[in-house]
């Protein structure tokens, strides 16, 4: 599992006052940089080997300017070129604040197509399988 700490901006918030919904996205792929590197360890763009399927957000509860968030990021299911990121991310006080999942490509953008996972990557993912005792599940 991958964790990553972060605290809210001014900018993030919208005139409700909570963090405007679009921005969870970004705290989640912000998240997924430890993962990024399990694919291209220097995150050169030029050689960028992923590209995002789907994404989605489940929002549980109001997060405000200057609070402190971690994200918890696993991979729950690897498949043949493709692989299943989950998200939770909790506040200081340790309650679920949003629930994601985005599934990913091993991608090869010179020829437009999806690549297999190739076996240090997927060795890697799966050192990453577990995620944080109970979560909350996704919505149906």
């Amino acid at each position: 599992m991958f964790t990553r700490h972060l605290v809210v901006r001014f900018g993030e918030c919208d005139g409700l006052g909570h963090v405007n919904n679009g921005t969870y996205y970004t705290y989640m792929e912000d998240a997924r940089m430890d993962l990024f590197r399990l694919f291209n360890p220097s995150l050169d763009l030029q050689r960028w080997n992923l590209i995002v399927a789907s994404t989605r957000c489940d929002y549980l509860q109001q997060v405000t300017y200057a609070e402190q968030l971690t994200v918890y990021t696993w991979i729950p299911h690897i498949g043949n070129s493709s692989f299943v990121v989950d998200h939770v991310i909790a506040n200081e006080r340790k309650e679920w604040v949003a629930r994601g999942q985005a599934t990913l490509i091993a991608f090869d953008y010179q020829t437009g197509k999806s690549i297999p996972l190739w076996n240090e990557v997927r060795a890697a993912l799966e050192e990453h399988r577990q995620g944080p005792a109970n979560v909350p599940p996704l919505r149906t």
